[in-house]
């Protein structure tokens, strides 16, 4: 090869390589601005993800994390189908490429949304799949918080049916977890959400003290990543204890900050316990006109949040019943094959004799 031609080449070679590392860069810095968005602006979020998807075709493991991050804004927006949707198939996507990180964190978040339905079984199911996998390949230490994710979510499960007393330590084991990570801006939002569901437990067991000290720590993880709803839910929380202290106006001004914060976050839940909470405290203040007003908004506010509830579940049991007929047709499938190999043999021994 000519002196001048290996030059040439060295030198187109060095550059592709510096564009295409800036170019990585530049992708993993929108990721992470993606994630924290989630929960700021959900909408935008997933406007942006899906331009991130198309522009990541080769790289897949990218495109994992994309598809997570929209399936996430849609569990904001509680839009059940579309989280399903996304997180389906990111979890596709990991198992053809044997992406097996990828597909604990796919398998845990998954399980986690079958929780948000109450559908425990189908969500125990998709966590102890993730989990296995964990054992099977050991996640490295920078990545160990995703068991947090596993034993956070378990522990979830296990308050809906069997109460905090057997939550609270898988909670609290798996803020152990997310805070040897928790300079990672995602970590900050998982600590914010577990300490807010430690100190509803606190309160369920009237530990009030540490109920208090639960969700003043998750303001301030909250408040770093500018994290709205998970703020406004540790503000419902530490309105609770003030309410259960007779501290009725406190509770009034601190529940009122909170619903002005989320005016711009899709939220009907954490909407409808806010109002039910105004509701409740100015009756006990005897102010009739603001406790009528509040109870007239939570009841529409709960109506819109059964509705959106009715629709997702629906739709995830047609999922599930048509998976569950596709089983049935397989299974008279192979049994019908049986029956005609049987007969074919039987019909045979008897020309036989």
């Amino acid at each position: 090869m000519p002196l001048k031609l290996f030059y040439v080449t060295i030198f187109v070679v060095a550059l592709s390589t510096s564009l295409f590392g800036q170019e990585q860069k530049r992708l993993d810095s929108l990721k992470k601005e993606l994630n924290v968005l989630v929960y700021s602006n959900p909408k935008l979020a997933i406007a942006q993800g899906l331009e991130l998807y198309e522009a990541s075709h080769d790289d897949p493991s990218y495109q994992v994390s994309v598809l997570l991050a929209i399936a996430n804004g849609y569990a904001v927006l509680k839009e059940h189908d579309n989280v399903f949707r996304y997180a389906l198939k990111a979890d596709s996507i990991a198992e053809v490429n044997a992406f097996y990180i990828d597909q604990v964190r796919v398998l845990g978040f998954i399980g986690g949304q079958y929780r948000r339905l109450k559908l425990s079984n189908r969500a125990l199911q998709y966590l102890d799949q993730a989990y296995d996998l964990t054992l099977e390949h050991p996640l490295p230490d920078s990545l160990e918080f995703l068991k947090g994710n596993i034993l956070v979510v378990k522990g979830l499960v296990q308050k809906d049916n069997i109460g905090c007393e057997f939550a609270l330590p898988y909670l609290k084991e798996g803020v152990e977890v997310f805070k040897k990570n928790s300079i990672k801006n995602a970590i900050k939002a998982n600590l914010a959400i577990t300490l807010n569901n430690i100190g509803e437990c606190h309160i369920e067991i009237e530990n009030y003290t540490a109920a208090k000290t639960s969700f003043n720590e998750a303001i301030m993880y909250a408040e770093e990543i500018n994290a709205i709803k998970s703020v406004a839910s540790s503000k419902l929380g530490l309105a609770r204890l003030l309410t259960l202290e007779g501290q009725h106006d406190a509770a009034v001004k601190i529940l009122e900050n909170a619903l002005t914060s989320i005016e711009g976050v899709n939220d009907a839940a954490t909407n409808s316990l806010i109002l039910k909470a105004l509701s409740e405290n100015y009756e006990i203040l005897g102010n009739e006109e603001k406790h009528n007003s509040y109870t007239r908004l939570y009841l529409a506010e709960e109506h819109k949040l059964l509705e959106e509830e009715k629709k997702s579940l629906n739709k995830v049991t047609e999922e599930l019943s048509s998976e569950n007929q596709e089983k049935r047709q397989n299974q008279k499938t192979k049994y019908t094959f049986i029956f005609i190999v049987f007969g074919f043999f039987l019909i045979l021994i008897l020309v036989v004799f």
